[in-house]
């Protein structure tokens, strides 16, 4: 049986009903340990209610002075610890207000939970549903930079990622890896130079060579016609995202692939309008997250 952390960042947030919500599938859930880390103070609904169950540990670990960036540090390096000496296969953070906690450091947690681990900027953001998950090679860049931050290397090291996850950690023999173009058609309308022809053109024929089920760049207003066991390299946040959330909902799940651990989130933001709106909280999302834990 496999052991997992839920790290607790944001009390401004549904964060806490969720994991209310959610009670029965931890109890009942076959992971052996499930470990959670944040502020009591902030969740004390939640620690009141875990506290008397043996599987379920909790860690204090204390907001000083409102310091937010400092407590995800704090969080993060724990949940890290806890990998490092094998207590723990999976971490699962909840959703944050990313301007409040990163200070505008980091894009997002995908790219901080990279930084705390070595550093190596060779991670990426996948949107996972079995049947249809999307992967934005940038991930929350304003459109007028995406281009710049195209090249074959990072595009090789995306494919790459995508490939190891699926075929040794998911084990799915059948997906294929559509790779989307930056261009309106792709570029196939133009004779000027562009990223589809001089880098997304070569780095998928390359692959080809090698026996990947691989197809691009390819017009992203028709690539969602069919999904079905296919996942989608998009050049930018909303090309992919878009789709993958009017189709699977909250179905889906947010994991950090490239790295030495899985880091799983639900696939949403805070939900803070929805704090005093119980009735209206979806937990589909983090349940996903758990299942995923439990199969994979």
């Amino acid at each position: 049986m496999k052991s997992i952390c839920i790290i607790l960042t944001d009390p401004d947030s549904i964060n806490e009903q969720i994991l209310l919500n959610s009670f029965n599938k931890l109890k009942k859930s076959n992971l052996k340990k499930i470990y959670l880390l944040g502020d009591s103070k902030l969740f004390p609904k939640l620690f009141k209610k875990i506290s008397k169950i043996k599987k379920i540990n909790f860690f204090n670990i204390k907001l000083q002075q409102k310091n937010y960036l400092k407590y995800l540090h704090n969080l993060t390096d724990k949940s890290l610890e806890l990998f490092d000496k094998k207590k723990i296969q999976y971490l699962i953070n909840m959703p944050l207000n990313k301007k409040k906690f990163l200070k505008n450091k980091f894009l997002g947690f995908t790219e901080f939970i990279s930084h705390k681990i070595d550093k190596k900027k060779n991670e990426n953001m996948l949107l996972f549903n079995k049947n249809f998950s999307v992967c934005p090679l940038t991930t929350h860049e304003q459109i007028k930079n995406v281009h710049k931050k195209i090249n074959k290397k990072i595009l090789i090291n995306a494919i790459k990622n995508i490939i190891f996850f699926y075929k040794k950690i998911l084990k799915f023999k059948d997906t294929k890896i559509i790779v989307l173009g930056l261009n309106p058609h792709a570029s196939i309308d133009t004779n000027k130079i562009s990223k589809d022809n001089t880098c997304i053109k070569p780095v998928v024929k390359f692959f080809k060579k090698k026996k990947i089920d691989i197809s691009g760049p390819v017009s992203a207003d028709t690539a969602f016609i069919n999904t079905e066991n296919k996942v989608f390299l998009g050049m930018y946040h909303d090309q992919v995202l878009i789709p993958f959330k009017m189709k699977n909902k909250f179905n889906g799940i947010n994991i950090t692939i490239g790295k030495k651990i899985i880091r799983l989130s639900p696939d949403h933001g805070t939900g803070i309008n929805l704090k005093n709106k119980t009735k209206n909280i979806d937990n589909t999302s983090f349940i996903e997250c758990i299942k995923f834990c439990e199969k994979y």
